[in-house]
């Protein structure tokens, strides 16, 4: 089975939720993978745009690159290091379709649905850049990934002022293209902010898919304990039918 992992925005904890899924997987035995078909601000990329390309000024507190891809908590999580969990990755940090283009490069929809089915698993993670309207290139986005997928997705939010509009907007996006959504995460949820229960209390009222609330959590190694909060939502999915 495959989940699309996307974000109501970027810096929501993508990574983060894809990891402790996979964690979760891993644990009750499943034969799992995460993918992260495209990684931008990659720093082990072979060509790292030089000063004569086109990338914004220091001015523009964009980082000239990562220093840990995102790919790589997945290997914290129990994935082998030795699977190749991309298929695009380029050295600057901003949104796939201008990294690409930085490099000299175009990134093609085709390339990363074949990267997917090469590496499908018992149970396939599949995790977004941004979120679900992010460019891949002038014409096709990461909403064109999840409707050629056909897979449930998760919504990531971080769950904070504004959290409620964020993923109205998002959900209403995947109703418009009958994209299922399996759940929606509130990330960085604090249960003694008023903003974070009354977005939870609210959502829940409007949404039939699981809300599942993560906290942030200072001593979680290897994603353990960030996932034993999705082992109710997982063990549906680990019955042969939904297989």
């Amino acid at each position: 089975m495959k989940f699309f992992i996307t974000g109501s925005d970027t810096d929501v904890g993508k990574s983060f939720v894809t990891a402790s899924l996979l964690r979760a997987f891993l644990e009750q035995g499943a034969k799992a993978v995460a993918l992260k078909p495209v990684q931008t601000g990659y720093a082990e990329n072979s060509r790292i745009p030089d000063e004569n390309s086109r990338i914004p000024d220091e001015n523009s507190r964009i980082p000239s690159q990562s220093l840990e891809p995102d790919f790589k908590e997945y290997i914290k999580a129990g994935q082998n290091a030795d699977f190749k969990a991309t298929c695009y990755t380029f050295a600057y940090p901003a949104s796939p379709h201008f990294s690409a283009e930085l490099e000299g490069k175009k990134i093609k929809a085709r390339g990363i649905l074949d990267f997917i089915e090469q590496n499908l698993a018992q149970i396939t993670l599949i995790e977004g850049a941004g979120g679900i309207l992010v460019p891949l290139n002038e014409n096709q986005s990461f909403l064109d990934i999840a409707k050629e997928l056909n897979a449930p997705v998760i919504l990531v939010c971080k769950n904070c002022l504004g959290a409620i509009n964020h993923a109205l907007l998002n959900l209403e996006i995947l109703r418009q293209n009958s994209i299922k959504l399996a759940a929606l995460i509130l990330n960085f949820h604090d249960e003694n902010d008023a903003i974070c229960l009354s977005n939870q209390q609210f959502l829940q009222k409007k949404l039939s898919c699981p809300i599942i609330t993560l906290k942030n959590y200072k001593n979680n190694e290897n994603y353990s304990n960030s996932a034993k909060d999705f082992r109710a939502f997982i063990s549906k999915f680990l019955d042969k039918k939904y297989i």
